[in-house]
């Protein structure tokens, strides 16, 4: 897997917050945490899952975590928008819409086209079947159907600057703490890398009681054939946060199934 440097990740807003940075004594990635004794990186399955039966937190229904995501961003600047057809007409490369970016590549990530709005919050549903094999094995981590939330912003010459980095951590950590009270020493920033529909960057894995709940990419590169990057126009906070996955974190039942169908 194609790495960066340490210094995309080393960003302002951990130091301003008190985070540290460590290295997982199990996989060897390196994390931001708010706990100096933490030794693993927070993801499963370096650790456990700690939530079930013992939710941080409120205890919200998938459609009140729905709300409380946009209404968190509406309150924020962000502008709401409807979410895109499932099947992505748009592309060439994909039948089945699996992410909430998938909505903007490649023509509004590429500098082509400008954002319907900048920026922008959107909670899309997912179809993705790459992961079907997984779907029960992991209680509920993996489905074939979901809701992504995502927040955008969209950083160009053309278009201006939004905002980068710190401002999409401050967000997520002000998001998790504010809206669904979630204690901030419980949560985690595993560095990591993305790459998907042409398009990468580095990217925070966000981590709370073993589950991956939100995914931070600062997408800034196109990914070329021969697997090398080139900068793209367009600097893009592509951001992933499951609504099903935190109705089940604030659940603490057995199964994410459990918390979605009841």
């Amino acid at each position: 897997m194609r790495s960066f440097d340490a210094a995309e990740y080393d960003l302002k807003i951990f130091k301003d917050l008190g985070f540290i940075r460590n290295k997982c004594s199990v996989c060897g990635q390196f994390f931001w945490s708010l706990n100096p004794n933490q030794s693993k990186c927070g993801d499963a399955p370096c650790v456990t899952y700690s939530f079930i039966g013992d939710p941080p937190g409120r205890t919200l229904t998938l459609d009140q975590v729905r709300a409380e995501f946009v209404g968190f961003f509406q309150r924020n600047g962000h502008t709401f928008l409807n979410f895109y057809p499932v099947v992505c007409r748009w592309r060439d490369d994909l039948y089945l819409n699996d992410a909430s970016i998938v909505n903007f590549q490649p023509y509004t990530t590429n500098g082509m086209v400008p954002p319907p709005a900048n920026p922008l919050v959107v909670v899309q549903p997912c179809i993705r079947l790459v992961d079907l094999d997984l779907v029960a094995l992991t209680l509920g981590r993996h489905l074939s159907s979901f809701e992504m939330g995502g927040y955008h912003a969209f950083n160009s010459a053309q278009w201006g600057e939004v905002y980068w980095k710190d401002e999409t951590v401050s967000y997520c950590q002000r998001f998790f703490t504010e809206a669904l009270k979630v204690p901030g020493e419980t949560i985690t920033y595993k560095e990591s890398v993305w790459s998907g529909g042409g398009n990468a960057g580095p990217c925070l894995e966000v981590l709370v009681g073993g589950l991956e709940v939100s995914t931070l990419v600062f997408m800034k590169f196109k990914e070329l054939t021969d697997g090398n990057f080139v900068e793209l126009p367009v600097r893009t906070v592509d951001t992933g946060t499951g609504m099903d996955r935190n109705c089940w974190l604030l659940s603490g039942k057995p199964t994410g199934f459990h918390a979605i169908y009841g």
